[in-house]
Order: structure tokens, then C-alpha cells, then sequence
């Protein structure tokens, strides 16, 4: 089946990242950071437009209204950091598909999308998002979700946020309750009791496959979250079976 295209239009690169980042899994992601990009980019097959209410060049209203010449059945989605009553009235007449507040809910983003468009939702659950950096911070996790199996360095994880080590190790402990290496381990741990109840895989390759790169430690990590190695966890899972 072929993935839908989203249109997202929104000038700050590190949200517009952290959503794109969210979303790719499942969508095929087209990015502008203003409106004077948005015209070249329709030419492409797009079945849904996020846009941003405040751009360098414009608003989100105007560049529906432009987008809507073309493309009157388009599903628009308007993002923005005003709560204000005239704001989502304008929004309403506007004929806007739906209006979120900024910082965005993620998991909720993807719902909206899956009931217009089709496809997974998100499963997972996030508090409300009060703060730019909390939305980056839940943009990192999902991130970590969708490549446990990648070499997830503190560093990689920092610069990707855009925050130096130590803002990045306190805002991801104060979001999830732990730090990001407690959080890696638990996400790939999780893939590695799965993998050993549904194939055939021996214990170095899974260890191998959900990230690690050495079979003693990826032991150790399992057994502290288990309280059993790795093969009398297979073993009790297919008695159980």
C-alpha cells in the first residue's frame, strides 16, 4: 500500500525535525519552513497539510486559503502556540480540519492522523505537554523506540535535541523518571523477550539484533530487569507455551 504524504510547514527546525522524526515511521514527510515553499511542494502528491499559524512570511490561515485554490478537499491540521478564543473560531470558520496547541500532544497528532488517513496509532501515552522541551524530550523517546537497534549514543541523543549533555540528561529524567540509558535498555530489553517467545534467533544473535554489541552485557542488562538470564527466560516462556 502506498504511504500518505504529509505536508509540514513550520519554521523551527527542531520541532519541525521532532515531528518529522515522529511521523516518518509510518508517512512520507514533506518540509517547508514558510509559506513561499509551500507552492513548489504541492506538486507533489500531498493528502494532508500541518501548518504552522505563525510563519517568517505569512500565516497558517493565508496559506491554506492558498492552498485550498488547488486543493479544496485537503485536510488541514493548524498548529499553534495562541489559545485565544478568536484564535480557533478563525481556525473553525477557516474550515480547518483541526486545531492543535502548541507544544503538541505527539501520540495525539498521530491519532488524528490515523483516523483521517489511516494507519497505526502511537500506543504510547504522554502527559500533557507543557514546554517546548518537553515536546523535544518526547520527540527523543519516540525517536529511541523507532531505532533501539542503532548505536544510541548521549551524544547523538544531546545533539539531536539540541541541548548540551547535562540540560539533556536532567530534562529526559525529569519527563520519563529516568535517564536515557535506563530508557534504551528497557526499549531493547522489551524487543529481546519478545524476539526470544517469537523466533528462532539464538540469545547472541538477539542481543546483537536489538543493539548490543557485546553478549555479557546485554546478559546483565536482562537479568536485572528479569531476575533470570536470558535462557531460563526462553525456557520458562516456552514451558509456559
Amino acid at each position: 500500500m502506498k504511504r500518505k504524504s504529509i505536508l509540514l510547514i513550520e519554521d523551527d527546525a527542531i520541532v519541525r525535525d521532532v515531528i518529522k522524526q515522529f511521523l516518518q515511521e509510518e508517512y512520507d514527510v514533506i518540509e517547508a519552513s514558510k509559506c513561499s515553499e509551500a507552492p513548489d511542494l504541492l506538486k507533489n502528491c500531498i493528502d494532508l497539510a500541518i501548518v504552522d499559524y505563525v510563519l517568517p512570511d505569512g500565516n497558517g490561515f493565508e496559506l491554506i486559503e492558498a492552498i485550498r485554490k488547488d486543493k479544496p478537499e485537503l485536510p488541514a491540521i493548524l498548529m499553534t502556540g495562541y489559545s485565544h478564543e478568536t484564535v480557533v473560531i478563525k481556525a473553525l470558520r477557516a474550515g480547518m480540519t483541526d486545531y492543535m496547541k502548541k507544544p503538541l500532544n505527539l501520540p495525539y497528532l498521530m491519532k488524528r492522523l490515523s483516523e483521517l488517513l489511516g494507519g497505526k496509532e502511537s500506543d504510547r501515552y504522554f502527559e500533557a505537554v507543557e514546554s517546548r522541551e518537553e515536546f523535544i524530550i518526547d520527540g527523543i523517546a519516540a525517536y529511541i523506540e523507532n531505532n533501539y537497534t542503532e548505536d544510541l549514543t548521549l551524544n547523538k541523543l544531546a545533539e539531536k535535541s539540541c541541548m548540551n549533555k547535562f540540560k539533556f540528561c536532567r530534562a529526559f529524567k525529569d519527563r520519563l523518571g529516568r535517564s536515557s540509558t535506563s530508557y534504551i535498555n528497557s526499549i531493547r530489553i522489551m524487543n529481546a523477550a519478545e524476539l526470544m517467545k517469537t523466533s528462532d534467533l539464538n540469545i547472541t544473535e538477539i542481543a546483537y539484533f536489538v543493539g548490543y554489541q557485546s553478549l555479557t552485557h546485554f546478559e546483565r542488562i536482562f537479568r536485572t530487569v528479569y531476575k533470570m538470564s536470558p535462557r531460563e527466560y526462553r525456557h520458562k516462556a516456552k514451558q509456559e507455551e
